[in-house]
């Protein structure tokens, strides 16, 4: 998967699912750098999804969909 057509700024991309407070979610960033690191080997962002368990990379990927 390529990220950085994603790249909003320096090396991140923007995550409206970066962490969770009181129960929501808070936007961030994550890193390029790590996500090529982690799903760089994924060939579509259904693969990143279906390759982890985590609550919030699932949603972030689902978002990432939508920037397209």
């Amino acid at each position: 998967m390529e990220f950085n057509v994603f790249e909003n700024t320096e090396g991140d991309i923007f995550n409206p699912y970066a962490g969770k407070h009181d129960g929501g979610w808070v936007g961030g960033s994550t890193s390029i750098e790590w996500l090529n690191e982690h799903f760089g080997h994924c060939k579509s962002l259904n693969e990143c999804i279906a390759s982890t368990e985590s609550e919030g990379l699932k949603l972030f990927f689902e978002y990432l969909k939508t920037q397209q």
